[in-house]
């Protein structure tokens, strides 16, 4: 069985220490690739961190919308030179977050709409931040961010499995990016599947009160959603307090296997291809 964590953060400062090691150990133990998110100008240049590793990292290269202060010109020049690089696959993490801070609303929305506007121009997939304030009926950041996507979002991938909107339950089309680490509700998942994106699913999976996620995976079905960690946040159960690894997808994995009633190696399996059409 191979492995893809399409959401890590392993450039961040709390692996410094052995961030050498435990990449090593990783890839001997059946992870094939990570997908290593910069969601900062700060962070772009990090990717030199995984130099050592050309078959295994692969990039997501955006601004998170807690950074309103990053929509500056200079910034989407740079990120549009940088999304040229082949191991460049992704943009973002970009999207909307009402939880910390509600008053950025209008510069987030513009952020998104310019990566939006990249995503198009480049033809390049995205991977989405989404998540709803403390009162989801007043700060509802999946109706507003899905409402974007239908209305502003022109990318459309083209490939070997044609291109276009894919639907629950049907696999004919490429997808065009991830939900990152999924929060909403049924009706949002259908509304992000209809738009052609994966549901990204993490740690918070095997969570004991979140019955509902796990409800929204079985009903999603294998061929709509990928694993991921997140690392080094949103450990899963059995390391909640600790830092978090890609090693952990494995966990990830077993759990959902385990609540869909099916083998740990199909479940791998189905995952594994979901994710690597997007480095094929």
């Amino acid at each position: 069985m191979i492995f893809i964590d399409t959401h890590a953060h392993l450039s961040d400062k709390a692996f410094e220490t052995d961030r050498e090691e435990l990449i090593a150990g990783l890839l001997q133990n059946g992870l094939g690739a990570v997908f290593e998110v910069l969601c900062s100008a700060e962070d772009w240049d990090k990717t030199a961190l995984f130099d050592k590793y050309p078959e295994n990292f692969f990039f997501s290269l955006g601004i998170h919308p807690e950074y309103p202060d990053q929509l500056k010109e200079e910034n989407f020049s740079r990120l549009r030179g940088l999304l040229a690089g082949k191991k460049n696959l992704f943009i973002g993490e970009t999207g909307l977050d009402y939880w910390w801070d509600v008053s950025h609303k209008k510069e987030q929305s513009e952020l998104l709409l310019r990566q939006l506007d990249l995503s198009s121009e480049l033809s390049k997939p995205c991977v989405f931040h989404c998540r709803n304030g403390r009162d989801p009926a007043v700060d509802n950041a999946y109706a507003d961010l899905l409402g974007f996507l239908k209305k502003d979002w022109k990318y459309r991938p083209a490939g070997k499995k044609g291109g276009g909107e894919a639907v629950p339950g049907n696999t004919r089309y490429k997808k065009r990016g991830i939900m990152h680490s999924f929060s909403g509700s049924w009706e949002d998942a259908v509304k992000t599947l209809d738009l052609g994106l994966y549901l990204g699913i993490n740690g918070t999976f095997t969570y004991p009160r979140n019955g509902e996620l796990r409800g929204i995976v079985a009903r999603a079905g294998l061929e709509n959603i990928v694993l991921e960690t997140d690392c080094p946040y949103l450990p899963p159960q059995s390391m909640r307090g600790k830092r978090n690894a890609p090693s952990s997808v494995i966990e990830i994995c077993g759990a959902v296997a385990s609540h869909l009633g099916k083998t740990v190696g199909e479940t791998a399996e189905r995952v594994y291809l979901n994710s690597v059409s997007f480095i094929e």
